[in-house]
């Protein structure tokens, strides 16, 4: 069949050996996508047994590693086989869908064959619940193969590390443009985030400021201004632990006020300073 006669069948049903065949002779991309479109029920419907609630993946992003599962698919099929195309791109989509998971669907990457226990345990305990039986552990050990102990260990991965999520999880979306993340819920009593980030950035610039001081002009502001952490400490206590007179830790105060002042406008410090 030819491309023109694939395009005057459009209209009709293709099916998928027909295409693969076509494809395989022409490399012809249009056909490639051609069989995606046709198949892309079947991705979907593995995408929504393979979404996990704390995985980071939306079953969106689960459908475009089915869709390069089936390109693979497409690549490999030998139709000399007696083999339904559907059933044999089943099993590149789940597989590439799994090593996506594996590698990058959760916050925590767990080990390959923890995370393949993982999902045998989950899906023998889901048979359980599903039959509305008590689930028997000593019945799932036998069945994974795998001692009690593992099985203890393997379920506190899936509740420690499997189930975290992040607090850039969307939590709501009302448009495209709009939406809130799980860290927008979270309450923060003392302050907020940005408070925090020019608190830290203001005393950065002050540090770097106080630097280009003599160590006498430096500890004096400390001093007087409280920067060290304590309390500001009048002219005449300063100048007894230093046995200088009262005014004249005002000169080397002033001194260094004013040397601020000139690098104030270099050194962006002018948004921060209140004025005494």
């Amino acid at each position: 069949m030819s491309a023109k006669q694939l395009k005057l069948k459009d209209d009709g049903y293709t099916s998928n050996e027909e295409l693969i065949t076509l494809y395989q002779k022409n490399r012809d991309l249009h056909i490639r996508n051609k069989i995606i479109i046709n198949n892309i029920g079947l991705i979907y419907s593995v995408a929504k047994k393979k979404i996990r609630a704390y995985s980071c993946f939306t079953i969106e992003d689960l459908v475009q590693e089915g869709i390069i599962g089936m390109m693979k698919s497409i690549e490999k099929f030998d139709l000399t086989k007696n083999t339904s195309f559907s059933t044999y791109s089943y099993y590149w989509i789940t597989q590439q869908m799994d090593r996506a998971l594996m590698n990058n669907g959760y916050i925590i990457r767990l080990p390959a064959y923890v995370y393949e226990k993982v999902n045998t345990i989950s899906r023998l305990e889901d048979n359980y619940l599903t039959r509305n039986e008590e689930i028997d552990t000593t019945m799932i050990c036998n069945e994974a193969n795998i001692t009690r102990q593992e099985y203890i260990l393997i379920n506190l991965y899936k509740k420690n590390y499997s189930s975290l999520t992040s607090l850039n999880s969307l939590m709501n979306i009302d448009t495209d443009e709009n939406y809130v993340e799980l860290q927008d819920y979270i309450p923060c009593p003392n302050c907020c985030i940005e408070d925090v980030i020019i608190s830290e950035d203001l005393k950065e610039q002050i540090i770097n400021i106080l630097n280009t001081l003599t160590p006498k002009e430096k500890e004096v502001l400390k001093l007087r201004f409280g920067l060290n952490g304590g309390d500001p400490l009048t002219l005449e206590t300063i100048g007894n632990k230093y046995n200088l007179t009262r005014e004249r830790i005002r000169q080397i105060e002033n001194k260094a006020l004013k040397k601020i002042k000139r690098l104030n406008l270099k050194n962006g410090l002018k948004d921060y300073l209140l004025e005494c």
